[in-house]
């Protein structure tokens, strides 16, 4: 089950990207929610930790598989868990990358939104992580 080490490594990586995806998803909401415009550094800060949180999810099954020589048995409850935590950082870095692009232009509301759905989708993203964690 491929080493202790390579996974307490990957799972400090996970759980700090998760941080920053809800923390600093959550600050952007509160800073569009003041009618202001979050900067796209922000934003750009906000993808990369999806890109992370993608990334290290998708490492916790390489380094099974590497070892193992098959990838994790999990099913069930937690292969929805899986599938709704993938969803949310395929839909989230699509947010951001998205407000990268063309969010200079948008409406003050649609910034509203836009930050809304990336912290609604890490905070989404959390509670699957604790049904996968449990239900594997």
């Amino acid at each position: 089950m491929g080493t202790l080490l390579e996974y307490a490594l990957i799972q400090v990586l996970h759980n700090f990207g998760a941080l920053l995806v809800v923390g600093v998803s959550g600050y952007g909401f509160r800073v569009a929610l003041l009618r202001q415009s979050p900067s796209r550094t922000l934003a750009l800060f906000v993808l990369s930790a999806w890109l992370v949180q993608g990334l290290t999810g998708a490492t916790f099954g390489w380094v099974t598989y590497r070892s193992d020589h098959r990838f994790p048995d999990i099913h069930g409850i937690a292969v929805i868990a899986l599938m709704i935590k993938v969803s949310c950082v395929c839909g989230g870095a699509g947010l951001m990358a998205t407000c990268l692009g063309w969010g200079g232009s948008w409406s003050a509301s649609r910034r509203m939104m836009v930050w809304a759905g990336s912290t609604g989708l890490a905070c989404l993203a959390l509670t699957a992580a604790a049904f996968l964690r449990w239900f594997s």
